[in-house]
Parts: structure tokens; C-alpha cells; sequence
């Protein structure tokens, strides 16, 4: 049976969530991997929450239903660690927060390795900040594969 890992994002629709898993959805795909991804929303649709599960794996994926135990979750939000407390189990957690102090400060210790990127600051300065979300977990899912 083959090694499926899962990954969730959270974001607020209009934050760019959609941006990112899209990018790094194509990117897995050229690299040869089999991937399932779709999104979820709050009933209403303009400032709501979105989650979007994303499934990834060497051969075909079976597994359907939301992420439980994801690997890597990326917030867009800080303010959402709150809300979403299932995820943080998850070995990587990305937040878009400036400094780890504020993400302890929302949730208290985290088991996982907490990445914090201010995003607000690079949209700011124009930089691309999908990609180098994206390159974080790219980076992140290949070190567990054995090629």
C-alpha cells in the first residue's frame, strides 16, 4: 500500500490560500506525483473560512473525505490556530505570523516545527511570496520520500 501524505491549508477567502495549493498542486504533478486536492468552505462564501485538503502520493490515491492528520498545515491566519486546534498534530506547522513568539502566544506548545513567515510584509514589498510557501513544502514532503 502506498504512502499517502496529507496536507491542509487555512485561510480566509481572498487571502491567496487557493493561490498557493493550486501552485504547488501543479508542481507536485510534474514531479511525477499522484495528488488529490479540493476545497472546503463556511456556507458563506466572502470572508469566510477556507480549508482546502490536499492528498499526495507515489501511486494512485484511494483515501477520499476531509484531512485528519495532516503533515504539513499551513494558517494564513494566525488568528485561526485558534479555531482549528485538530491540525496542530501536524509535524510542520506554517503560519503566516511575524515572529513563533505570537503563534505560542495563540496556542500555547506545539509537538511540531512551527515555520512562521510574514506574508503581510512580502505582499507588501511585491514578492512572491506562493512560491516560497510552496518551495517549503515541497522541501518538506521530498525529505520524507526515499527516492
Amino acid at each position: 500500500m502506498s504512502e499517502v501524505r496529507e496536507i491542509i491549508f487555512y485561510g480566509k477567502s481572498g487571502d491567496g490560500v487557493h493561490a498557493v495549493a493550486d501552485q504547488l498542486v501543479q508542481r507536485l504533478i510534474k514531479q511525477g506525483f499522484y495528488v488529490i486536492s479540493y476545497p472546503e468552505y463556511d456556507p458563506e462564501r466572502r470572508e469566510t473560512l477556507a480549508k482546502i485538503h490536499v492528498r499526495v502520493s507515489r501511486e494512485p490515491i484511494h483515501v477520499r473525505g476531509p484531512v485528519m492528520n495532516p503533515e504539513i498545515a499551513v494558517f494564513f491566519d494566525v488568528r485561526l490556530l485558534r479555531d482549528n486546534q485538530e491540525a496542530l498534530g501536524a509535524r510542520k506547522i506554517i503560519v503566516n505570523s511575524p515572529s513563533r513568539e505570537l503563534v505560542t502566544k495563540y496556542v500555547g506548545n506545539v509537538n511540531g516545527e512551527i515555520i512562521s513567515i510574514n506574508l503581510n510584509e512580502l505582499r507588501r514589498t511585491g514578492a512572491d511570496y506562493t512560491t516560497q510557501v510552496v518551495n517549503l513544502i515541497i522541501d518538506t514532503l521530498l525529505n520524507g520520500y526515499t527516492r
